[in-house]
């Protein structure tokens, strides 16, 4: 039990510490903070939600004593809170449609991270709202701030990137966010799979599908951004473009599902996600495609694998 506690400790103080190397201004640094959510995943995933909650602990006294409430704060908001939260949806048993215990479902899981992420963002956009500012003046004066600190000169080039930038950039960041919890949560249930120590088998992604709520949801910003101006329809827009990230993952497990059909499987996927990288339209294609598996069901009731083992 001491020795359980004393490694969530360790992991929470290494969480603290990832979390800080983005003051170093160190570009490698800054890449090796995005895996801050790995400790915590790593002792969520193996050891429970309560010797993760001790885990968040350690790291926000270390980070209070370190540096104050500001970092404390930013700490909980995005790496400490949503770990909580990811692991214990995750580690929740219920019983399914059968009646047999099993696991939430990945597509619950993926879709309430979504809508947590998209509310973090409506507070604080309120927030800046709240104070009697435009939240694009607000962002095209913070990029330029930003890029000038950095010692680039402004020209109407770099102009031009900010206003593109400025229009989806709450959603960006909340994006980036996310996809970074979900990876961070995956590489720490690998590592634990691999050393058997995973307290739940590993999920499926060619068999995940989405609760019918997800879609009522990403309909309903759809709907504000028509509708709305000004400062609501911008915020819609960006909540919006989260919303759609799981139906981007619905669409990854329709080709997960196919591609399992065939022998040459891997090669498949990884011509693919070249592909997909390569351009960024594709990406708003498997979303399209998420979105009508989500309401005609192109899979049926069971995914399309060859063999279940294969995804694991």
């Amino acid at each position: 039990m001491q020795r359980d506690t004393l490694i969530a400790i360790g992991t929470g103080l290494g969480s603290a510490v990832l979390f800080l190397l983005v003051l170093s201004g160190n570009p490698f640094a800054l890449l090796l903070s995005y895996f801050g959510h790995l400790p915590l995943f790593l002792t969520g995933l193996w050891q429970g939600p309560k010797r993760l909650l001790v885990a968040a602990f350690a790291a926000c006294i270390a980070l209070v004593l370190l540096g104050g409430l500001l970092p404390f704060t930013v700490f909980m908001v995005v790496f400490a809170g949503p770990a909580m939260l990811l692991t214990r949806m995750a580690l929740v048993i219920r019983k399914d449609e059968t009646g047999k215990p099993g696991f939430v479902p990945t597509g619950i899981v993926v879709s309430a991270m979504a809508v947590m992420i998209a509310m973090v963002m409506i507070v604080i956009t309120g927030s800046v709202t709240a104070e009697g500012l435009d939240i694009q003046e607000f962002i095209s004066q913070f990029l330029g701030q930003m890029y000038s600190e950095m010692g680039v000169p402004m020209t109407p080039e770099l102009q031009n990137i900010i206003d593109m930038f400025q229009t989806y950039f709450p959603a960006i960041v909340a994006v980036s966010w996310l996809l970074m919890l979900f990876a961070n949560a995956a590489i720490a249930q690998a590592i634990l799979v691999r050393s058997g120590r995973n307290l739940r088998p590993s999920p499926d992604l060619a068999s995940m599908a989405l609760p019918g709520w997800s879609l009522f949801a990403f309909a309903l910003a759809g709907f504000l951004v028509g509708f709305a101006d000004g400062s609501l329809a911008y915020v819609a827009r960006n909540v919006a473009v989260v919303l759609a990230v799981p139906f981007l993952m619905q669409g990854l497990a329709l080709v997960h599902g196919q591609a399992a059909r065939w022998p040459q499987k891997r090669m498949i996927l990884t011509v693919f996600y070249i592909v997909a990288v390569l351009s960024t339209w594709s990406f708003i294609a498997i979303t399209g495609l998420g979105i009508v598996e989500h309401l005609i069901r192109l899979r049926g009731k069971q995914p399309m694998t060859r063999s279940n083992e294969e995804d694991r």
